[in-house]
């Protein structure tokens, strides 16, 4: 299973948990940028110096997960080799010796290396330029930098222009609240954060004046990027069709509104629009389109393997008398965001994601595992890093609840906690459930039998469960 294209983590995602709680830094992260995409991993401490997986640095471009080959751990990228030994400081990256900064350790099979050492590997196996902020732990893999321009405009209305070289990906701000579409902030500080766009400026600071947009300051920590305007007075933010540009200008005062007269009668739905069913069950086979996933003997890959599993639960749901959805139903591309967003946004009850891989035997069951969980903002808006946040409890009450109908199966089972996208990103219950193979047999994970026994076990649990789930939310 390849947890991402963009997203975190190899094969070996279950030993996140573990990680997380024996040494991570609270909340510090990398986050790479490519051409394809975007990512973010965990940065844990090691002994006072700060290391990275090197599965969870490389995964995300297509790499092999390390294995051991004799004293080495190897893997592979774009057909160059790199190879780490344990307690050694340097590692041989398509046969060229490189100082890794520090030892590289070896963890329950996972490969650590020093931060340092993300600037050397990817540079060498991409064979490409690579510019490393290494105090803000940005990395930008090739030009896919994204510049700004900031232009003042005085008036009677004064408003400060943010012009923006590519769209933009996504965009947090400090609102508090949404009204007729327009973003609101009610201090004299607004903060942009651009977690997945590739922006830097030439420019740390700018200075307009002293009135109600007064100065600009652009930041980078912890894997992102800010642009800070500070004035006397709330901003309002509204942002262009395209993406590429944001207007910040004085909130226009409040105008009172006349509720019209109650209606005695309620118009009927646009015909062919049908009402969403109070609760449903949103699957997600994961991967698809040019993201095949993990591959196996021959040419199984997992994209395939996970619509198949997905069609299997939904017919084990609906016969059931569960609503379900699918957010892919043929091999399709469809990123992480969007597959967060679109659960979000149809409402869903619950969100289940299916994957196929290694290493190990059964099945694991996987919430979310905050690191850095934020309080919801003011208002209907959540950190969308950590939408997860009011839904976790009834998430993990989901898996164990999965787990215990697997093992009622005959199954093995391992129940799991890990920081992972989109899971992290879903404002409701979810889970994620990865087949592995049978005695170490890649053929197993095309077994219908054995598809069936486990989406049949999902399914029970879920309809076990579903009274502690609530309806739309």
């Amino acid at each position: 299973m390849r947890w991402s294209r963009p997203g975190i983590g190899p094969a070996a995602v279950a030993l996140f948990w573990a990680m997380a709680i024996a040494g991570a830094v609270p909340g510090q992260q990398l986050t790479v940028y490519t051409s394809q995409a975007s990512y973010s991993l965990p940065v844990v401490d090691r002994g006072g110096k700060a290391y990275i997986a090197v599965a969870d640095l490389l995964s995300p471009l297509g790499a092999s997960a390390p294995h051991l080959k004799g004293k080495d751990w190897k893997l592979e990228l774009n057909n160059a080799e790199a190879r780490f030994t344990a307690g050694k400081e340097k590692a041989a990256i398509r046969g060229q010796e490189a100082d890794l900064g520090g030892k590289a350790l070896v963890e329950d099979g996972r490969v650590m290396v020093p931060l340092a050492a993300a600037l050397p590997l990817l540079s060498r196996l991409l064979n490409t330029t690579v510019d490393f902020h290494q105090p803000s732990r940005r990395i930008f893999v090739g030009n896919v930098f994204t510049h700004f321009t900031a232009e003042f405009k005085e008036g009677e209305t004064p408003s400060l222009v943010l012009n923006f070289s590519q769209p933009l990906k996504r965009l947090d701000t400090n609102h508090e609240e949404d009204r007729s579409g327009l973003l609101f902030t009610h201090s004299n500080k607004t903060t942009l954060t651009f977690h997945k766009d590739p922006l830097i400026s030439d420019t740390n600071r700018q200075q307009f004046g002293d009135g109600a947009i007064q100065d600009l300051t652009f930041t980078e920590e912890n894997g992102t990027a800010s642009i800070t305007v500070t004035g006397n007075k709330p901003l309002q933010i509204t942002r262009s069709e395209d993406g590429k540009t944001i207007t910040l200008q004085p909130q226009a005062p409040a105008v009172a509104v006349v509720p019209e007269p109650a209606q005695q009668s309620t118009p009927a739905a646009p015909e062919g629009q049908r009402r969403a069913p109070e609760f449903f069950v949103m699957i997600d086979p994961s991967h698809g389109g040019n993201d095949k996933g993990a591959s196996f003997a021959g040419k199984l890959v997992e994209k395939d393997i996970t619509l198949r599993l997905a069609r299997e639960l939904r017919k084990e749901l609906e016969e059931r008398g569960i609503a379900t959805r699918m957010l892919r139903e043929s091999d399709i591309d469809l990123s992480l965001e969007r597959r967060a967003e679109i659960t979000n946004e149809q409402h869903a009850g619950l969100y289940v994601a299916l994957h196929a891989g290694g290493p190990g035997r059964g099945v694991r069951v996987y919430a979310s595992f905050l690191t850095d969980p934020q309080q919801p903002l003011a208002g209907r808006f959540l950190p969308w890093e950590s939408a997860q946040s009011s839904a976790l409890s009834r998430s993990q009450n989901v898996a164990r609840a999965v787990s215990e109908e697997l093992k009622k199966k005959g199954l093995t089972v391992a129940n799991l906690g890990v920081p992972l996208r989109p899971l992290n990103n879903i404002a409701i219950p979810a889970i994620a459930v990865e087949l592995a193979p049978e005695s170490n047999d890649p053929q197993s994970l095309e077994n219908l039998k054995r598809q069936n026994t486990v989406a049949s076990a999902v399914a029970a649990a879920i309809a076990q469960i579903r009274s502690q789930l609530g309806g739309r939310p």
